[in-house]
């Protein structure tokens, strides 16, 4: 849906160039706030609240914009999607280096890279397609329903280190 904030924002929100411009902008103080004010508290990024958390945030913030008419209350919105999309990267790379073996991480974190490149462009796609037939706050409305589903699905999921020696590792399985 990120791709389709120019769209929401002329069609939905009744903004031009400018308006669009403080949308991002908004993003943007999110996400350098979201680093500063949520991941220096933590100890642990491999929570699943801390991991899966933005998902549902992402979530909550795609079902807002496709709620809403009012440019104050979408940039309201997408600020808190800055700050999900900053402290979510940062805790999904804390994650994959936390886990994966150090003789393999760098394979790990560029496979990640790839698919989640791959996953952009694919939804970039069926993104617009669909903005294009069935529009756009539905696109949304969808999103945000499918984000929360991840959500959801990834908080039940145990994360555990991917080393060989798992016997003589301390268990770091999250509850």
């Amino acid at each position: 849906t990120s791709a389709l904030l120019v769209v929401l924002a002329t069609d939905r929100l009744g903004l031009g160039p400018a308006g669009y411009g403080w949308l991002l902008a908004a993003i943007g103080i999110g996400a350098a706030a979201g680093p500063l004010l949520v991941l220096r508290r933590v100890k642990d990024p491999r929570r699943p609240l801390l991991v899966f958390g933005p998902f549902a945030l992402r979530g909550g913030v795609d079902l807002t914009l496709a709620a809403t008419t009012n440019p104050i209350v979408a940039g309201s919105a997408l600020a808190t999607y800055g700050v999900g999309t900053s402290t979510g990267a940062v805790t999904f790379t804390s994650l994959l280096q936390a886990t994966a073996p150090e003789t393999h991480r760098g394979r790990v974190l560029a496979a990640f890279d790839m698919l989640w490149q791959t996953g952009r462009l694919a939804s970039l796609l069926v993104g617009g397609l669909l903005a294009d037939t069935i529009g756009v706050h539905w696109v949304f409305l969808g999103g945000g329903i499918l984000l929360l589903a991840a959500a959801a699905l990834g908080s039940t999921t145990r994360i555990r280190p991917m080393t060989g020696a798992q016997d003589s590792q301390p268990d770091t399985t999250v509850h």
